[in-house]
């Protein structure tokens, strides 16, 4: 339903709008909604397993530890998210995937475990701390009687549908170059692929944390109707990006073969290919976390719309572009793509907040210069 996505808003934003009271009302409805369709969900895969099995491989113990697994995932990533949302952001870091993959390592060695067993015991103790954490941050002792009509439970919903269909969406999009490379290529063409995209990626390496504390920042500012502090965020996180992106951008511009090299002599056929998706994620960082801007102030039915015509026209691009240009077509349909969304969403921003990132970026050029 998108309701991880709601309660980084609304908790963050009943930080600083008087209504703390209501949290645990709404951590507990969110959490019902999310077990529920998790349950159901598990309950499908096992009374499937047979049909799984037999169509995508796999044992049956296998499929039921998927079944088993699906509630715990869902309660891990949405108490996750209320981590965010209530502002601990050291406990948000203490339940990340990292965290769960070191676990199931240890685990592995430590107990002489097999990947499986390794994994659900670890997500189960993970998903456990990410639940007692948020139990413990929430308010205790104060209940409000009346939730606010802004948070009922038809808000939840028509605010977490949008957002979940366009994370639905931008989650296919970033795979669709590949799956359309396997496709229509073959493996090693794939393989160069991939390790192109990731080098790429680490143009906007610092994104994903400047991220995890802008989204809650966005929604608190939002609720008091603090269009500076609104201002000061966009100006400090784009600069945090800025700061990073564009020498990460400069190191792989200028020897991109070298970098592939150290996978092997192979790999040094996908230079223009890295170079072309880093100027993407350049034009990504540039532009700053619009889309989490968006989403955190009303407007998530407009990132939605974005998110879906970029997918659309990223899909349509890659179909033409991968047969005639191979690699290089995958890498040229991404990184337009990824331009496209990034400045539709930042234009969005500025008609309907008021907010320029080009403003941003040419305070922080002059800032650079003098």
């Amino acid at each position: 339903f998108g309701l991880d996505a709601v309660m980084v808003k609304w908790l963050a934003a009943t930080q600083v709008d008087g209504h703390v009271g209501v949290q645990r009302t709404l951590a507990r409805r969110a959490a019902i909604w999310v077990l529920g369709a998790s349950l159901v969900l598990a309950g499908w895969l096992w009374w499937g397993k047979a049909w799984l099995q037999q169509g995508l491989g796999g044992d049956e113990a296998l499929w039921t530890a998927v079944a088993w697994g699906v509630p715990a995932m869902a309660l891990w990533g949405l108490a996750a998210e209320m981590l965010r949302g209530l502002g601990r952001m050291a406990g948000y870091a203490s339940v990340q995937q990292g965290v769960l993959t070191a676990l199931t390592v240890v685990l592995m060695l430590v107990m002489d475990l097999e990947v499986v067993p390794a994994f659900g015991l670890a997500l189960l103790v993970v998903a456990s701390v990410a639940v007692g954490q948020v139990l413990g941050s929430l308010p205790t002792g104060s209940k409000d009687a009346t939730v606010p009509l802004a948070y009922k439970g038809s808000a939840m919903l028509s605010t977490g549908w949008p957002m979940l269909l366009g994370s639905a969406m931008f989650l296919v999009m970033s795979w669709t170059d590949t799956l359309l490379l396997g496709h229509f290529l073959g493996e090693s063409e794939v393989g160069v692929y991939r390790v192109a995209f990731r080098l790429a990626a680490v143009t906007t390496l610092v994104q994903a944390a400047v991220n995890s504390y802008a989204a809650p920042w966005f929604a608190e500012r939002h609720a008091v109707g603090d269009d500076q502090g609104l201002r000061q965020a966009l100006a400090q996180t784009t600069g945090l990006n800025v700061a990073f992106s564009v020498p990460a951008f400069v190191a792989l511009a200028v020897a991109p073969a070298w970098w592939l090299g150290w996978f092997g002599p192979a790999f040094e056929a996908g230079a223009a290919c890295m170079l072309c998706l880093a100027m993407g994620q350049l034009v990504n960082a540039l532009c700053g976390p619009v889309m989490y801007l968006l989403n955190m102030t009303g407007h998530e039915r407009v990132a939605q719309r974005i998110v879906w015509v970029a997918a659309l026209l990223n899909l349509a691009l890659n179909v033409w572009a991968i047969p005639r240009f191979g690699i290089l077509g995958a890498a040229a349909s991404t990184a337009a793509t990824m331009v496209l969304w990034n400045v539709a969403a930042a234009v969005a921003v500025h008609r309907r907040l008021g907010l320029s990132v080009w403003t941003v970026l040419r305070s922080f050029a002059q800032r650079t210069k003098a």
